[in-house]
Formats: C-alpha cells, sequence, structure tokens
C-alpha cells in the first residue's frame, strides 16, 4: 500500500521544488533543464530563458553552467576567488527583455536581490547576449545601472 506521506526522493525534491528564476514553475519544468545535468543542457531557447538559468545557477551553485554560457572573450577564469563568500541570491526580477531583428543578439535588463557578509547587495544590470554559431546563446556582458 503507498503511504501517500512517504518522503519524496532527494531527486524528486528537487525536480518539484520552485525554479529560484521566480518564475513559478518546478525546477525541471524551467531552467533546471538547462543547467548541468538537466535534460537540454546550454540548450536555452532565447535571452531571457538564458539570463533566467543563469541566475538559478548562481543560486544553486552551478558555476559549470554559468562559465559555460559566458562569451569566451569575456568569460572569467574562476567566478569566486577561494575563501571568497558567495551571495545568497533571494530573488530576480526582469525589467525588460529583447531580441534582436536577426535573432543573432539580445538583451535583458534585470534587478537580482542578495544578501551577503557585508549587508544587502541589489544588482541591475542591462546584459548583452550573443547566438553563437553552433545555435547557443551566451552571455557577453553587461552595464551595471543604478538600483
Amino acid at each position: 500500500m503507498n503511504n501517500p506521506r512517504k518522503k519524496k526522493g532527494r531527486r524528486e525534491a528537487a525536480d518539484a521544488s520552485l525554479c529560484p528564476c521566480g518564475s513559478g514553475l518546478a525546477l525541471s519544468a524551467c531552467c533546471g533543464r538547462w543547467l548541468s545535468g538537466g535534460t537540454s543542457p546550454l540548450g536555452a531557447p532565447d535571452p531571457l530563458s538564458l539570463m533566467r538559468s543563469r541566475y538559478a545557477a548562481y543560486v544553486l551553485g552551478d558555476d559549470a553552467y554559468v562559465l559555460a554560457t559566458w562569451a569566451p572573450e569575456t568569460r572569467p577564469r574562476d567566478l569566486f576567488a577561494p575563501g571568497e563568500p558567495r551571495p545568497k541570491w533571494m530573488s530576480l526580477k526582469i525589467l525588460e527583455s529583447g531580441t534582436a531583428p536577426d535573432g543573432r543578439a539580445g538583451e535583458v535588463e534585470f534587478l537580482a536581490i542578495a544578501r551577503t557578509p557585508q549587508g544587502a547587495l541589489r544588482m541591475r544590470e542591462r546584459s548583452r547576449f550573443r547566438r553563437e554559431p553552433d545555435g547557443r546563446w551566451v552571455y557577453v556582458d553587461g552595464d551595471q545601472l543604478d538600483p
């Protein structure tokens, strides 16, 4: 007899949890499919999806995904220095997004809120994205805006 109160396995619980990007969808139905180990890794179909999935990767500590979706010419060697505390990302709000008519570039403006050992962090950025020849989208760079 199945017990409806039986605890879910670790993978089932992660798949059923809400995506950190704030979409309101389950992680597995949202950004989880694009992240490392997802069903379509590195396959975010547009700049907005890539932005949301990169935020989710930062929240979940998927550094490999963040680096793999960063344009080689602007990508840092490491995301954090050894021993550097990581921000605890709390929320993401998309303010604006769009893709160029030719479908090869896009921008997303967002506001992200985090906690750091120094206190609250508000990061507002207009990020630029590019579609690579193989069809993958990558983050190129961004302009920090006043929060």
